[in-house]
């Protein structure tokens, strides 16, 4: 039987949790990842959007905004520049987001990466503040 899972969420400011959990369900870069114990070793990119916390019947939501994520053993390690909880995201704020990465100027690949990452930012945002 393998060992519960340890989740670490560490932001720029402070170690925002350090508990055990049953399951988590996050974004990478390229696709959605779900974790369960026993998970092989694993470093990866994340991704911008909903980061689920499943602990016996309950589950949390923040959303986490990039990043790196480690697994090693029953310890997933993730390193994101934020992760609010979905309870205190505002879908006027996340619209109002939205609009600003809606009118960046873009005259160049990279301003053109950046304004599409943006907008799918504040989308994603969107999407989990209507849902919970």
């Amino acid at each position: 039987m393998s060992a519960p899972l340890r989740l670490v969420i560490v932001t720029p400011e402070r170690i925002l949790l350090d508990e055990q959990v049953d399951a988590l369900r996050f974004p990478l870069y390229d696709g959605q990842i779900g974790i369960l114990p026993g998970r092989a070793p694993l470093v990866g990119q994340l991704g911008a959007g909903e980061l689920k916390i499943d602990q016996g019947s309950t589950s949390r939501s923040y959303f986490i905004d990039g990043g790196f994520v480690q697994i090693k053993g029953p310890v997933v390690s993730i390193l994101t520049h934020a992760a609010i909880p979905a309870k205190d995201l505002n879908v006027q704020t996340a619209e109002a987001d939205l609009q600003k990465a809606l009118h960046m100027p873009a005259h160049t690949d990279a301003e053109f990466d950046t304004k599409q990452d943006a907008q799918d930012r504040a989308r994603r945002m969107i999407d989990l503040a209507k849902h919970k």
